[in-house]
């Protein structure tokens, strides 16, 4: 017998859908793939309303054993199997074991390796990503052990990916309400990182250095060094006005409306620069908006960004990456947070306070609308590129 871990955060423990109750629920407007055998019990089910539903919204692909048909969706619409209720009706008549793969699982999903399976979930669900937010111990961590004869058939732990992750996450949780320091210490991290690869004392030397730079930020001292840049607001607006143009092309998007409505409010105040030829008008107001409005919510609410951040590098297995480098991912994870703090800065400046609602729709409707879209990294990575100043230490610049 092989004996595998399981690892979870403590959200994705406790998590349980609310049904009805859900805001935002999963079964409108994104595809719902169904298995096989799944298509054959709905199609010849003894429950002659499940059966003549089935023959009418189930749409027959063959593509493989696991994606044998699909529910017909049209945007903006629900699951025919959605009753007045909102709730399932292959639940309620047949019961849960027959759900299909996707609708038994969602919002969970696994990261496997041989001995270790990494339970999470994801923030399109807006009751997940009100956890994330409302739980200050979200993001501690529960391990149990199962036995099972063979190991799951996937590769190892990168033992040396798994330490730079801890590494990250310990910084960005350190940093607490300020996560700009967090980010600008794995900059440093990153580029020392880089510089010894090659080195034979490679894994002592990255332990030094990740200590010297934990130090640093809980003495106070990375404050100080970011105090000494200028804000680039070009670079900035620039960024934002290609990401948010981008997010409002994602009409038929499940969550795209309720993204749209903060977007709408952080462009009405990006046009204040065209308006007077001036871009950091725009971007000094939204600073403005977040060390006077949202910093002093953050203060009572210090977990907030430090869940959000903890929680990419695990989901993510960041900053591991198949094409690009350590520093690119950071770049990224940098950009889609700058954007992130700017929406939520932007609604508060129009509210005229930070509601916890809003954070957790900007957050729960980001996700949903560009972590289900496979370009969408890749076209984020692209305006990042176009807005570089010189290297991919621009991205500092994004930190104040």
């Amino acid at each position: 017998m092989r004996e595998i871990n399981i690892v979870e955060p403590a959200f994705v423990t406790s998590f349980k859908c609310i049904g009805s109750a859900c805001k935002d629920h999963c079964c409108k407007s994104w595809d719902i793939t169904l298995d096989k055998n799944t298509v054959n019990r709905y199609l010849k089910s003894s429950q002659i309303e499940i059966k003549n539903i089935a023959m009418e919204n189930i749409i027959t692909t063959k593509e493989s054993f696991g994606r044998w048909g699909k529910m017909k969706i049209a945007a903006g619409s629900n699951c025919a199997f959605m009753d007045e209720e909102k709730l399932c009706r292959i639940h309620k008549k047949l019961g849960a074991s027959a759900l299909s793969h996707t609708c038994a699982t969602f919002p969970r999903a696994h990261n496997v390796f041989k001995y270790e399976v990494r339970n999470t979930i994801t923030l399109s669900c807006p009751e997940a990503a009100r956890q994330l937010v409302a739980q200050p111990e979200a993001m501690l961590f529960n391990e149990t052990k199962t036995l099972q004869p063979q190991p799951n058939s996937a590769g190892d732990v990168n033992q040396e990916q798994r330490l730079i992750s801890l590494m990250c996450s310990t910084l960005l949780k350190d940093s607490g309400i300020h996560a700009e320091e967090g980010i600008y210490s794995l900059v440093g991290m990153f580029l020392y990182f880089d510089k010894i690869k090659n080195d034979e004392n490679r894994l002592e030397k990255m332990e030094n250095y990740f200590f010297q730079s934990l130090d640093a930020l809980n003495a106070g001292n990375v404050t100080p060094q970011l105090a000494q840049l200028k804000p680039d607001y070009n670079l900035q607006w620039s960024l934002l006005m290609l990401m948010q143009t981008f997010l409002a092309s994602k009409t038929t998007s499940r969550s795209s409306s309720t993204l749209q409505h903060y977007v709408t409010k952080l462009i009405y105040l990006q046009a204040e620069g065209l308006e007077q030829n001036d871009v950091s008008v725009s971007m000094q107001r939204l600073d403005r908006a977040w060390n006077n409005k949202v910093l002093p919510w953050l203060h009572a609410h210090p977990h907030v960004m430090s869940n959000y951040l903890q929680y990419r590098v695990y989901n993510d297995n960041f900053p591991a990456s198949e094409n690009g480098t350590h520093l690119s991912e950071l770049y990224l994870l940098t950009a889609e947070w700058f954007l992130l703090k700017s929406l939520i800065s932007a609604c508060a400046d129009l509210v005229g306070e930070v509601i916890e609602d809003d954070v957790v729709n900007i957050i729960y409707s980001f996700h949903s609308v560009t972590k289900h879209d496979k370009d969408c990294a890749k076209v984020f990575k692209q305006f990042i590129e176009s807005t570089k100043v010189n290297d991919d230490l621009s991205l500092i610049y994004l930190l104040k």
